[in-house]
């Protein structure tokens, strides 16, 4: 039986991503992973795709996203792997375009876990990163795009292996130094080969204050489908609080079951301004699917 279980646990290939512009990260990180790169390359190389095209700009991610209240572009990444609970995460980053990429750096050649601002610069550079100068400097010309609070997060389940990441450029015109939830673990992003992953998306400065994605993989350990542990956390958050908050999650347990909650009621794509979302879509993969796919998970009552 044991056997029988380990095998078809090592077929399990998963890979979910926040929001349906998760699609071209998604796909890519696929593209990985059936290459036989591991999950931590899946994640890098599917949010690195992201991050690098302007276009994504609009969707609050990468070297398009909006600028912070004194013209500055700040990003937040974090990536973490289930098997050995490591972890790695930059925050208020100028200059790089691939903050995934540094944050993994970090993860794997750093004595700390989190750098932030002119020191996470210092590490970026010093490990051979490429300094943008364009990325650094002052805008204060741009248009800012809505309030919203739009994040990648990526979860690859790979056999017996999970990692998850997240990137964002942050909310429009934030305080400088500002820090949501995306890059903290627990907050924005869990992961735990002992029951799953899981990674948030929302209003960070509220999100924060209850470590959603902690609690997510926790109710995993214990036997709570995806879709339940999502539904459980965000149901306890709206018990603690009376005003609307927008916040939505994704999961993946160690047997390749996913799901979703949300308090998102609709969702238009920023990047298709004539589709519209009854709901929080996001995008799956699994070893039985020929191409990636939208899913949208409605809110829960």
């Amino acid at each position: 039986m044991f056997l029988r279980d380990h095998l078809t646990n090592q077929m399990n290939k998963v890979i979910l991503g926040t929001w349906s512009f998760s699609k071209e990260a998604v796909t890519t990180a696929r593209d990985a992973l059936l290459s036989s790169q591991s999950s931590i390359d899946s994640i890098e190389k599917g949010i690195n795709s992201i991050e690098e095209n302007m276009k994504y700009g609009p969707c609050i991610v990468g070297v398009g996203g909006p600028r912070n209240s004194h013209g500055f572009l700040e990003m937040d990444a974090a990536v973490m792997n289930g098997r050995h609970l490591q972890f790695g995460a930059v925050t208020a980053l100028k200059g790089f375009s691939k903050p995934i990429s540094v944050a993994r750096s970090v993860m794997e050649r750093c004595t700390h876990s989190m750098l932030t601002a002119d020191g996470a610069r210092i590490f970026a550079e010093k490990e051979g990163f490429t300094f943008n100068p364009d990325l650094a400097s002052e805008d204060t010309n741009g248009e800012m795009p809505p309030q919203c609070h739009d994040t990648l997060g990526l979860i690859v389940l790979d056999g017996d292996d999970i990692s998850c990441g997240v990137s964002t450029s942050g909310m429009p015109n934030k305080h400088p130094g500002r820090v949501g939830d995306s890059a903290l673990p627990g907050n924005g992003l869990y992961a735990d080969v002992s029951g799953g992953a899981a990674c948030c998306t929302g209003d960070g400065d509220f999100i924060l204050k209850f470590c959603p994605a902690f609690h997510v993989v926790q109710l995993l350990k214990q036997g709570k489908e995806p879709k339940e542990a999502c539904n459980i956390v965000i149901s306890d958050m709206k018990d603690r609080c009376t005003d609307y908050f927008e916040i939505s999650i994704i999961a993946v347990n160690m047997k390749g079951e996913y799901g979703a909650g949300t308090t998102v009621a609709s969702w238009k794509d920023p990047l298709e301004k004539d589709k519209t979302f009854n709901g929080f879509p996001y995008v799956v993969w699994t070893s039985g699917m020929d191409a990636p796919v939208f899913l949208c998970q409605e809110t829960i009552t």
